[in-house]
């Protein structure tokens, strides 16, 4: 550890962004697998201590004080550590866990998560699912994100890739008459475009905003014809992702989107729908 001439170093320094000071001196000293304990002060004892609590555990996880897998302390070090009650710690950690920051294995205690895109990202839906958004900015945050992981995946798409693509618009076009079967390729297209772009958080935010409104697009998906223009627009779709064509295959899912919402207004609104042309 390095104490040359009475200074720590950088890490030692590194107390948790704002809320810790840099000497730490006055917090307890709990050595543990991971490191001291130290660098923790106490915190006020009010309604919000649990959020506090989380985020400096969640500011050394961000600093890599404390990794992925590894241990946290156990929620008594921790209250010491602190200077709070052990339900406080609990709740914080209760909260970390709801987040997929946090997990309780069998045998007891709480580890760190592997703390990938998919696990942080998952409650991102719930969250959205809660709040009193429109159907038009739905549709644009889906044409923005969407349209921007196509045109990654036209950059990034693998020759496998490819080979499920062209299979899986094979069977888009064989389940027209099939509202559930289609539906599930469906749900597999879009999550391999998202693999298939390679960027594991645009990924997640698309499959949160998939998840969104699908009552109504289920509902939509029983409208003559809209189905086959699905399937067209899958076919577009992989063209231009075959062709290595970021802004045609961005252009591309643009459309798929737009009709998308077209339907699905249709079905909100309880007009009759224009079947769409099958060219």
């Amino acid at each position: 550890m390095y104490r040359a001439s009475g200074r720590t170093s950088p890490r030692e320094r590194f107390c948790c962004s704002r809320w810790v000071s840099t000497s730490c001196a006055s917090a307890p000293r709990l050595e543990g697998k991971m490191g001291p304990l130290d660098k923790l002060q106490p915190i006020d004892a009010t309604p919000s201590a649990s959020e506090k609590v989380a985020e400096r555990l969640m500011g050394l996880i961000a600093s890599g004080n404390i990794a992925p897998g590894d241990k946290l302390p156990s929620e008594n070090e921790l209250a010491k550590a602190l200077h709070v009650s052990r339900p406080v710690v609990r709740e914080a950690l209760r909260g970390m866990t709801m987040m997929g920051v946090v997990q309780t294995r069998q045998g007891g205690g709480s580890y760190v998560t592997d703390l990938k895109p998919n696990r942080l990202m998952a409650p991102l839906s719930f969250v959205l699912s809660l709040q009193d958004y429109s159907l038009e900015s739905l549709f644009t945050a889906r044409t923005v994100i969407d349209g921007g992981l196509a045109a990654e995946a036209a950059r990034n798409v693998t020759p496998a890739q490819l080979d499920r693509f062209a299979e899986l618009v094979e069977v888009a076009y064989r389940t027209v008459g099939d509202a559930v079967a289609f539906r599930v390729a469906d749900v597999e297209f879009h999550e391999l475009i998202g693999t298939a772009a390679d960027n594991a958080f645009l990924d997640q935010v698309s499959r949160s905003l998939y998840s969104l409104a699908v009552d109504q697009r289920r509902k939509a998906s029983e409208i003559p014809g809209v189905l086959d223009q699905s399937a067209k627009d899958h076919d577009a779709i992989v063209s231009a992702l075959a062709a290595g064509d970021p802004k045609a295959a961005e252009v591309a899912m643009a459309a798929h989107v737009a009709h998308i919402r077209k339907t699905t207004l249709d079905v909100l609104s309880g007009a009759d729908p224009i079947p769409f042309r099958i060219r």
